[in-house]
C-alpha cells in the first residue's frame, strides 16, 4: 500500500510544492493512524473485548478498498515492467532469513547453529539478489540508483533514524505496560504525542520541505530525537505518572515528524518520474526494515542488561531462602519480566522490587541505545547531504520527458 500510494502521489502532483504538499499529507495521515491505533486497542481492552478492535480495522479495510476504486486511476510506465522472479525470490528469501537470525538471536543466543546458518544464508541471498538486480532487463530495484548521493543517504538514515523512533516507542510501550504495569488506555496516550505531531504539524512540515534543504530538516529531526530519547534515560522507573514522558516524548515526535517527510521527499525527488514506483517501495522497505529492528535491538539491550542487574542486585539481597530460590529459578527461565509480573505473596514475588529497578535500568539502556541511533542518523545526513539543496518548483517531468538523474548516471541528485 505504501509505495502504491506514493506512486499515485508523484503522478497526480505537477511540481515541487505540490508533491512537498502531497508528501506531509501522506506522512501525516500515516501517523494519525498510528496514533490512534493504540487508543482504539486500549479502549476495547478496558471494555473486556479486545477482539472488537479488529472489527474496527475490518470495516476501514473495507472502506478503504471502496473509496480507492472508485477514486484512482492507474498510472504505469509509458516502456512497461516485467515481473522480476529472480530479483523478487532471492531478496525475498534473503530478507526473511535476516530477520528470523535478528529477532531470534537475543532468545536463542547469537552462536546458536540455526541464528548463524540464518545470518549466513541470508547475506548470501541478498548478494544473490545484487547480482542479478545487475544483470536483469526489469530489475525489482536499479541498483545503480545509490549512485545518486541524496538517495543513498536518505536510504541509510531511514534505516537507522526509524531503528531509533520505533525502539523508542517500544521501551515507551514495555516501560507503561509490561513494566509499570499500567491501564492500557494510560499506555496509550504518550503515543499521541509520539505520532500525533506528524499529523498536526503537516501545514508547517509541507512549507519547509519547500523551503528548506532536506539537510538541515533530517539533521534538525534527528537531533531533536535524540535529545528525545537521551531525557528518557532519566525516567525514573518507581514513579508511574505521565507527566515525565511529556517533554521528551514530544521532541522524539516532532523529530519524527520532520524526518519521515524529509526523507520519503528526497528518496522522491533524488530519482526520475517513472521509477518513483520504485523509490517510493525502497525508502518505504528500508524504513520498515528499521521499525523492525527497533523493537529487536531495543529487546536485546534491555533484556540482557536487566538480566544481568537482577542476577548483580539478587546475590546481595536480604530475602528469605525460599522466595530467593524462587525468585532465581524464576528469572533463569523467564527473566525479571517474569518476577516483576509475578502476583503478589507467590514464591519469588518478593523480589519484585528487584526485578523492577532492574527493568527500568535495562530499558533507560536501550532508550539511550535509541538516542546514539539517532545521533548518528544526524551526523551522517549532515555530513553525507552537505551541499544538497531543496528543489526549485519546477514542474515535475512527465515520464517521457528526459530526466534530471537516469540511473546509473551522474551522482548528483535531481534536487540540486
Amino acid at each position: 500500500m505504501f509505495p502504491g500510494s506514493l506512486t499515485m502521489l508523484v503522478s497526480v502532483t505537477r511540481n515541487t510544492r505540490e508533491r512537498a504538499h502531497a508528501v506531509a499529507l501522506w506522512s501525516g495521515f500515516l501517523s494519525a493512524g498510528a496514533a490512534l491505533s493504540p487508543l482504539l486497542g486500549g479502549m476495547f481492552a478496558k471494555v473486556g473485548s479486545w477482539r472488537g478492535s479488529f472489527w474496527v480495522l475490518v470495516a476501514l479495510a473495507v472502506v478503504s478498498m471502496v473509496l480507492t476504486l472508485a477514486l484512482t486511476s492507474e498510472s504505469r510506465s509509458p516502456e512497461g515492467r516485467e515481473l522480476d522472479i529472480p530479483g523478487q525470490i532471492t531478496f525475498a528469501i534473503g530478507l526473511i532469513l535476516v530477520l528470523y537470525a535478528a529477532v531470534e538471536g537475543p532468545e536463542s543466543g547469537w552462536a546458536t547453529l540455526p541464528v548463524i546458518l540464518s545470518f549466513a544464508l541470508g547475506v548470501c541471498f541478498l548478494a544473490a539478489f545484487v547480482l542479478v538486480e545487475l544483470g536483469a532487463k526489469s530489475p525489482i530495484f536499479d541498483i545503480t540508483l545509490f549512485r545518486n548521493r541524496a538517495f543513498t543517504v536518505s536510504s541509510i538514515v531511514a534505516v537507522i533514524g526509524m531503528l531509533a523512533f520505533l525502539g523508542a516507542c517500544f521501551a515507551t510501550s514495555m516501560w507503561l505496560g509490561p513494566v509499570q504495569h499500567q491501564d492500557p488506555l494510560r499506555v496509550a496516550v504518550p503515543f499521541l504525542l509520539l505520532q500525533g505531531p506528524a499529523f498536526v504539524l503537516i501545514p508547517a512540515v509541507s512549507r519547509l520541505l519547500h523551503r528548506v534543504a532536506p539537510t538541515w530538516l533530517l539533521t534538525s529531526g534527528f537531533v531533536l530525537m535524540t535529545v528525545g530519547c537521551l531525557l528518557c534515560t532519566r525516567l525514573n522507573v518507581t514513579e508511574p505518572g505521565l507527566t515525565a514522558f511529556i517533554v521528551p516524548d514530544l521532541l522524539i515526535g516532532v523529530g519524527f515528524a520532520l524526518c519521515v517527510s524529509s526523507v520519503t521527499a528526497v528518496a522522491l525527488d533524488s530519482v526520475p518520474p517513472q521509477l518513483a514506483g520504485m523509490a517510493s517501495a525502497t525508502t518505504n522497505m528500508l524504513r520498515d526494515l528499521g521499525f523492525v529492528l527497533g523493537p529487536v535491538v531495543v529487546s536485546a539491550v534491555a533484556l540482557s542488561n536487566a538480566a544481568r542487574s537482577f542476577s548483580s542486585n539478587l546475590k546481595g539481597a536480604n530475602l528469605p531462602a525460599d522466595q530467593l530460590g524462587a525468585a532465581r529459578g524464576i528469572a533463569a527461565e523467564g527473566g525479571p519480566m517474569v518476577v516483576n509480573s509475578l502476583p503478589s505473596g507467590t514464591l519469588g514475588s518478593a523480589a519484585h522490587g528487584l526485578a523492577l529497578d532492574a527493568l527500568g535500568s535495562g530499558f533507560s539502556s536501550a532508550f539511550l541505545i535509541c538516542g546514539i541511533a539517532a545521533a548518528v542518523a544526524a551526523v551522517l545526513t549532515a555530513v553525507g547531504m552537505l551541499g544538497i539543496r531543496r528543489p526549485h518548483p519546477s514542474p515535475v517531468q512527465s515520464p517521457a520527458e528526459p530526466s534530471a538523474i537516469e540511473p546509473g548516471g551522474a551522482p548528483e541528485p535531481a534536487v540540486k
